[in-house]
């Protein structure tokens, strides 16, 4: 690329000598200019074959960047129109992109495109826009100038690099099939180039999210027998160790995560090793292990991704205990940090109904008698369909079938959970059987009278559809009706679940079983 640059460089300085032969200030300024710009690219090609990361430049380079910036602008200021405009333009702007300021890098280029639309640097132009979007996080401007290079420029010498650009933007989007497969391309045309390892990396990442865990495992394999940066292969060999606990080869993974305990102050990476060991541990069977390794990590240890992903482990081992305040407390914790989470969906799901359970227990004892089964019913709902705690909500349906109102909503979810409870959850069919029989003789035009009777192929909306036509034409026909009570169609089960029943009239030991934590 510098050979390149040079080139042009000739070019532009020829063509000024032609045009202007007085012009020995314009020329000397942008020679100076591109002296300093090859000097910092230099230091850059030598850190290069030094295996040392190049992005960020040196004082030495820095001062050279800046040194050609202030040169470029003084043939822009002073020279407006000269033919070595679009020239400065660029060298500017590649400057500015070595300097990591980006913003300004766009700023120069959009002027070069707007202004000089048939520059000569417009292949690497559209290249350098393509990066400098991607590292302000537009992944979308980014890739619209990528498909600008392919278009103009089919055979550019920096399809490469563009391949590797458009795997960064899917990689920022989170697209990560698209992501995998332009990182394969590239590693599959160019892996003797200097970005291989990191690119590897990236694509293991890819893997691991697409839950892809032996193909990740592999590729982390090769990066990590390859000479790179120390820092980048910890790394790899750590996400090693996870994609080998979720194959379930857990003597490998501790082994792993063992050797990588002795490296990771070196990286200051202790707080996600300590992860990983009790990641392992968990996949074991042993939370009560994992547990007090979590609880016990450093507060120095507790950075970047840690505190999100230790609150989303000790949430899911908590919860597992029944305990169920702690746990969440350690959701909405992680909820702080969503980006790290293993399931975001999931946390937020447990948050919200851990919150609801809670909420409604704690409203029960001082209710009044009337609003009892309908947060008994809350709470009978959280345990079954979020909590998987089915005989623990049995005990919940049964209490409200056997206390509430008959004619009420809650009386006939109670039966229709209860129901639900020992046809699918207990596999218990002559037990559900009995309070089907319950549901259809004091409910038989309940929604969840219909379910229990069509199933899953019945159409509920076109059932309430005519029984609300049906009521209108016997009201019609009657005049005016007397108050009925509460209506008990207005729900098809208990949170919308399907239907199950429950035998009436029998109180159970509720909150001693819910003490003891058995579901």
């Amino acid at each position: 690329m510098r050979n390149r640059h040079r080139t042009l460089v000739a070019a532009a300085v020829a063509a000024a000598l032609l045009a202007v032969g007085a012009g020995c200030a314009r020329f000397n300024t942008f020679y100076n200019a591109s002296k300093a710009f090859d000097t910092a690219e230099r230091v850059r090609e030598d850190r290069l074959k030094q295996g040392l990361d190049p992005a960020t430049p040196t004082p030495q380079q820095a001062q050279e960047y800046q040194r050609c910036v202030k040169k470029c602008q003084i043939i822009l200021d002073e020279y407006p129109g000269h033919a070595l405009t679009d020239d400065a333009l660029f060298l500017m702007a590649k400057a500015y992109h070595r300097l990591e300021s980006h913003r300004m890098a766009i700023t120069q280029l959009d002027l070069l495109i707007t202004n000089f639309p048939a520059t000569p640097h417009l292949e690497e132009t559209l290249y350098l826009q393509a990066v400098s979007h991607l590292m302000v996080g537009d992944a979308g401007g980014s890739d619209n100038y990528l498909s600008q290079l392919e278009l103009a420029f089919p055979e550019s010498v920096f399809q490469a690099e563009a391949l590797r650009v458009g795997g960064e933007n899917a990689l920022a989007m989170e697209a990560w099939a698209d992501a995998r497969d332009r990182f394969r391309d590239y590693l599959d045309r160019h892996a003797e180039r200097g970005e291989a390892v990191a690119v590897g990396t990236k694509l293991a990442r890819c893997y691991w999210e697409l839950g892809e865990y032996e193909e990740a495992r592999s590729r982390l394999e090769a990066v990590a027998a390859a000479d790179g940066d120390k820092g980048q292969l910890f790394e790899a060999r750590l996400l090693q160790a996870r994609c080998l606990t979720r194959l379930g080869k857990h003597d490998e993974a501790a082994e792993l995560v063992t050797r990588l305990k002795e490296e990771a102050e070196l990286y200051s990476k202790d707080g996600v090793t300590a992860l990983a060991q009790a990641e392992v541990l968990m996949a074991r069977g042993r939370p009560e292990e994992a547990a007090p390794l979590l609880e016990a990590l450093p507060p120095d240890w507790r950075t970047g991704e840690v505190p999100g992903r230790l609150a989303e482990m000790l949430g899911n081992i908590y919860l597992s205990q029944w305990k169920i305040e702690e746990a969440r407390t350690q959701f909405r914790d992680a909820l702080r940090n969503v980006s790290v989470l293993e399931d975001e969906q999931r946390c937020r799901r447990l948050d919200a109904e851990l919150n609801r359970y809670l909420a409604a227990e704690q409203r029960f004892a001082a209710a009044a008698e009337d609003q009892k089964p309908a947060l008994r019913l809350t709470m009978a709902n959280v345990l079954l369909f979020t909590l998987d705690r089915p005989r623990l909500a049995l005990d919940g349906y049964l209490e409200v079938a056997a206390a509430a109102p008959q004619d009420s909503a809650a009386a006939v979810r109670g039966l229709f959970g209860a129901a639900l409870v020992y046809r699918d959850r207990l596999g218990l069919p002559d037990s559900a059987a009995v309070y089907d029989a319950q549901l259809q003789a004091a409910y038989p035009q309940s929604p969840q009278a219909f379910i229990a009777r069509a199933g899953a192929e019945g159409d509920l909306y076109a059932y309430l559809t005519e029984l609300d036509a049906r009521r209108r034409e016997m009201d019609l026909a009657a005049g005016p009706a007397p108050d009925r009570g509460p209506e008990v169609v207005e729900a098809a089960g208990p949170d919308g679940g399907r239907p199950a029943p429950a035998p009436g009239g029998r109180r159970s030991h509720w909150r001693d079983r819910k003490l003891q934590g058995r579901g």
